[in-house]
């Protein structure tokens, strides 16, 4: 057996295994992830005014009508995923400090308090507290708002280097 096909075999059992996310959670946060920025969308720039302006101040400068209209979609595209970027920056998703920071173990006598006017039992404390702690280590492993910026901007940056590129070939093919 040649290394490559020893090798293309190995991916594609280890291809097997990764199925992506299994708890419903996981799933429902996954299934979110194109929609967070809104740059999946192909946009419709030939109706806007802003790209006529553009493929008239490109043509004036000696491209032909097809480069004209790959530079200046290739600009507006750009420009789409910079105010992406910058409304990531300047707007990140909030953090829960309360729920990241409380102590679990301390909130077991409120647990217990809120929850014995209804009669209940101490296995329904101990599983509000374990569904609380659930919850806190979520909050945790989502990171501080520096950290939720960061991993929002790495998918952006793909997209602003995909946009340059093609921004980068049209001008050289104009």
């Amino acid at each position: 057996m040649t290394p490559n096909l020893r090798k293309n075999l190995a991916n594609r059992d280890n291809a097997l295994k990764s199925t992506g996310p299994k708890s419903v959670s996981g799933k429902r946060a996954s299934s979110q992830n194109s929609r967070k920025h809104g740059l999946n969308v192909g946009p419709d720039f030939e109706s806007s005014l802003e790209y006529r302006a553009l493929v008239d101040l490109i043509a004036e400068e000696g491209f032909s009508g097809f480069a004209c209209a790959d530079i200046a979609s290739g600009l507006l595209n750009y420009r789409r995923v910079m105010d992406a970027y910058y409304d990531t920056y300047a707007s990140p998703e909030p953090v829960d400090e309360f729920l990241r920071d409380a102590n679990v173990k301390a909130s077991n006598p409120i647990f217990s308090e809120l929850l014995s006017p209804s009669g209940s039992e101490p296995q329904d404390v101990r599983e509000m507290a374990a569904f609380f702690a659930s919850m806190q280590r979520q909050e945790r492993r989502k990171g501080g708002p520096v950290s939720r910026r960061t991993a929002d901007t790495h998918k952006l940056i793909r997209y602003q280097r995909n946009g340059s590129a093609r921004l980068s070939r049209a001008v050289r093919q104009g």
